[in-house]
């Protein structure tokens, strides 16, 4: 299991087994009831999988209670790996959502 921390002590906890457990956690997450992104932190659990498209190394993600979806880009900051995605339109000017292993 891997514990995975934002700024604001939002904390996602990632399984071997697939599935996830989130408390305050920061992300965009999509809702696709109403076909359209959420910026507030969640909690819940779900399952999770990892993706390469492209060279690019994702975690995608789905709330089990409601089906809400999201992901995070993997990236190496030396020898510290992050996850992060953005908070609402880039164009915004939004914070960023950055996960560090705890």
């Amino acid at each position: 299991m891997t514990t995975w921390t934002d700024a604001h002590g939002g904390t996602l906890e990632l399984k071997p087994d697939g599935t996830f457990t989130a408390d305050d956690v920061c992300g965009n997450f999509f809702s696709f009831d109403v076909d359209e992104l959420e910026n507030e932190p969640r909690s819940g659990s779900g399952t999770w999988r990892d993706s390469d498209w492209k060279g690019q190394t994702s975690v995608d993600m789905s709330f089990k209670a409601d089906g809400v979806s999201f992901g995070y880009e993997a990236l190496r900051d030396g020898k510290t790996l992050k996850l992060w995605s953005y908070v609402g339109d880039p164009d915004e000017g939004r914070p960023l959502c950055i996960l560090t292993p705890r």
